[in-house]
């Protein structure tokens, strides 16, 4: 019977081009590895090497059966992953988000629902990045902020955030009762890094203001206090947080501040989710932790 290995001894040979560096590579005797490789010819029916006095050379049959068994190794180490990350999906709750609200709301209700269960987070604005995970049980749960039309997976709305600009009471903008991105294009403002994909908003509609962009949440917020730059906050935010003595939040006009967001998970975990969504739609943000686990990769 072939074994695994027998096909990565014969791409490591394919790759250093002779067997007695494949052996040093594998940490094997040239012997073991040459009887190795005549046990993987016999039970093929085929001959891999041209054999010649002082050198042996893959032929045209070892050429095609290193391309072939190249694709079926990734192929394994695939379903390996893949089954493993299943496994882990019985016990364990994965959420991928493109913004941290969703990640805040969904870990609230895993863990009153489900607190047996283990819940991690990945935020990321990779919608792609996003989609391939839950395809491969990387991920339980995603997060959009528009919804997607596939068959395999249920796609149903959450909650909506809504964004604000927060200025203290002197500043110009303060006297509007509303403003545009257009109205604050220009001007500096600060802004977390690791917001997700507002983050691509807030650099597409105001490119011409300088962005002040904190990793750190307690800097960003000394700043806040320090200073008289604009910030961004949702209402999501406002209600966890309260209202600022010091700021005013003014409601931002345009579509691209106003987003619903959509939970995406397989039709075979709808008995997981009916529930939990309806838990999460009629959330009390005032008791939702602002926890994360992870960084958005993309600002």
């Amino acid at each position: 019977m072939i074994e695994f290995y027998q096909l990565e001894q014969l791409l490591t040979i394919a790759k250093v081009g002779t067997i007695s560096k494949a052996a040093e590579v594998l940490l094997i005797s040239q012997p073991a590895l040459t009887r190795s490789i005549q046990r993987l010819e016999d039970e093929l029916g085929i001959q891999l090497f041209d054999r010649k006095k002082n050198k042996v050379e893959l032929n045209a049959n070892g050429k095609l059966a290193v391309e072939l068994f190249e694709k079926l190794l990734n192929d394994k180490e695939k379903i390996v992953n893949t089954l493993q990350a299943y496994n882990r999906s019985q016990y364990e709750v994965k959420i991928g988000s493109c913004a941290p609200a969703p990640i805040w709301g969904l870990r609230h209700v895993f863990k009153k629902l489900y607190p047996e269960m283990q819940i991690h987070d990945v935020l990321d604005s990779r919608e792609d990045i996003l989609l391939q995970g839950l395809k491969n049980y990387e991920f339980s749960i995603i997060v959009f902020h528009h919804p997607i039309d596939d068959s395999d997976y249920e796609c149903v709305p959450l909650f909506e955030e809504n964004l604000f600009l927060s200025v203290p009471p002197a500043h110009p903008l303060a006297l509007f009762p509303e403003i545009s991105f257009d109205d604050l294009n220009g001007e500096s403002v600060l802004l977390l890094s690791k917001i997700g994909f507002w983050n691509e908003i807030c650099q597409k509609v105001i490119p011409q203001s300088h962005l002040l962009f904190q990793e750190d949440g307690q800097v960003f917020n000394e700043l806040i206090k320090a200073s008289a730059l604009p910030h961004f906050r949702s209402d999501i935010t406002m209600k966890q947080e309260g209202k600022s003595e010091n700021r005013k939040a003014i409601p931002i006009s345009d579509p691209q501040a106003h987003v619903m967001y959509y939970g995406i998970y397989r039709k075979t975990d709808k008995k997981i989710f009916s529930s939990l969504l309806t838990e999460v739609q009629n959330l009390h943000w005032e008791d939702v932790s602002q926890v994360t686990e992870s960084v958005d990769n993309n600002k």
